[in-house]
């Protein structure tokens, strides 16, 4: 900041505490403004959102009910099949293991419980992937509106709609303005410091 500047802001007291009024006026504004719209937005996706969000909760119930169901029949299978449950998946029995009665029984129940899951699991998957998708499409709206509230707010037609929606948004511009005003009006009666110093050095001589 040069000397100038210095001297007219000490002169006009109320500048810096009026432009951090407005600034914060000015935030307020945006954060009401993006509050309510994403209120509407959620009210308008909320049709999409909740029979999704009861689909995913009754497809997470209904695969815990299947896990249990699989790590049971796996427990099964691998009491009277050791080494046949693998990290790879089932296998089934040996040769020497169908002797085994029920042995059959067992690896297809398993075989069935693991499949079921499995198929429970990807439907879920997938209806997370759906609301997901939901929620990155309000992101991306309620990203993009913030963005187009700031670069009309720094605009004259911008700010007299919002100086029309938030009376203290307004108050606190105009007293920005008029402490703009007066810093000005300062400054220019005040002859620049620079010119000043340049003013008072002699000119050197030969």
């Amino acid at each position: 900041m040069s000397t100038d500047q210095q001297l007219s802001d000490a002169r006009v007291p109320d500048y810096d505490a009026s432009v951090r009024e407005y600034h914060a006026s000015r935030a307020r504004y945006i954060r009401t403004v993006t509050t309510d719209t994403e209120t509407k937005l959620m009210e308008t996706v909320a049709k999409r959102r909740e029979p999704l969000i009861e689909e995913i909760n009754n497809l997470s119930s209904l695969a815990r009910i299947r896990f249990d169901a699989r790590q049971t029949t796996l427990k099964a299978y691998a009491a009277k099949a050791p080494g046949r449950v693998t990290a790879g998946g089932l296998l089934p029995p040996s040769p020497a293991e169908r002797v085994i009665g029920g042995i059959d029984k067992l690896y297809k129940a398993a075989v069935k419980a693991a499949e079921e899951f499995s198929e429970v699991n990807e439907i879920l998957k997938k209806r997370k992937e759906r609301l997901d998708k939901i929620d990155h499409e309000v992101r991306t709206v309620l990203e993009q509106h913030g963005r187009d509230l700031i670069a009309a707010l720094e605009s004259p037609t911008g700010l007299e709609g919002a100086f029309k929606r938030d009376p203290l948004l307004a108050r606190a511009h105009a007293r920005m303005m008029a402490a703009e005003a007066r810093r000005e009006a300062v400054r220019e009666s005040h002859p620049a410091a620079t010119e000043t110093v340049a003013a008072e050095v002699p000119l050197s001589e030969g």
